[in-house]
């Protein structure tokens, strides 16, 4: 067993109760309980960050925040916070259930793959600097302090608020090991994630063609077999510019076009200029959206 014990118990009352008869009369958890452990548990850290959902791993001061059978819990390298207890009685048996699961933690970390992001503690009033200041409550918050103070709290990425500036560069943060395999260092290493979110944009528009599609085809089997005067229309596009579109309702970018009919990218940005205009449409997906309601492609 690697946590055997835990001593410096204490378990406080807020200061507005006064008595044992006004606990008794107060029937809500009030009851604030801390200790110590008998080794160091920063080393779990990363795990617990790793299998608790709501867990946020802080990097100074190095502690971990999480709740743990409905209490709130601060745990740091060898001491613990919790709140709040209807009793002591609940608070004891809080600490033994905690211990039972950091040693479960300690003797399942091989099969565990461990989270090590950490939230930095930035000052509120840095991070509402780079905000807005509107309150739009785009990003789900009442006001820009209030989306700023979720942010140090690890509740929220900034990415959520829409008006933010592109960051000027990102960082991936790579871990270093000792030869027990604990993190006794890391290395930071710029590097840009243009590309994949350019992908995960074609993916997007992929998948808003694919749907439309679907309606599409729903609409046509629920209008039966009925006749229908046929109002569709080519727009005029050439042979050459129906291939192009047929491929960027598949979801291929125009470098995957250009490889695909051997001609250059700016030759398939010329077709998809004259296949928007043609269509009257402004973007990828309304092209694709319109050339399969008029059957085109």
């Amino acid at each position: 067993m690697f946590i055997k014990r835990y001593s410096e118990f204490r378990c406080i009352m807020p200061t507005f109760i006064h008595s044992l008869s006004d606990v008794d009369n107060h029937r809500s958890k009030i009851w604030s309980a801390s200790f110590k452990l008998d080794q160091d548990v920063c080393h779990l850290f990363p795990y617990i960050n790793a299998v608790l959902d709501e867990a946020v791993y802080y990097e100074k001061p190095e502690h971990v925040r999480f709740l743990f059978e409905g209490y709130r819990c601060f745990l740091y390298p060898d001491s613990v916070a919790a709140h709040f207890f209807e009793s002591k009685t609940a608070a004891k048996d809080f600490i033994a259930c905690l211990i039972d699961f950091l040693n479960d933690i300690y003797n399942q970390k091989e099969d565990i793959r461990p989270n090590y992001n950490q939230i930095k503690q930035v000052p509120i009033i840095d991070i509402l600097k780079i905000l807005p200041k509107t309150n739009c409550q785009k990003c789900g918050y009442l006001t820009c302090m209030a989306f700023a103070a979720a942010i140090t709290k690890g509740k929220v990425a900034a990415d959520k608020c829409p008006s933010l500036a592109s960051p000027i560069s990102e960082n991936a943060v790579y871990p270093i090991f000792d030869n027990n395999g604990k993190l006794v260092n890391s290395v930071s290493l710029q590097i840009n994630t243009s590309k994949l979110k350019n992908r995960i944009q074609e993916q997007h528009e992929q998948i808003l063609m694919l749907e439309a599609s679907l309606r599409t085809s729903n609409q046509n089997e629920n209008q039966g077999d009925s006749p229908q005067i046929s109002g569709k229309s080519d727009f005029g596009l050439t042979n050459r510019e129906i291939e192009v579109l047929k491929l960027i309702s598949q979801g291929y970018t125009n470098n995957e076009i250009s490889g695909i009919l051997f001609i250059s990218p700016h030759t398939v940005k010329s077709h998809m200029i004259n296949i928007f205009n043609k269509l009257s449409v402004n973007d990828r997906t309304q092209a694709a959206v319109l050339a399969t309601q008029n059957e085109i492609i």
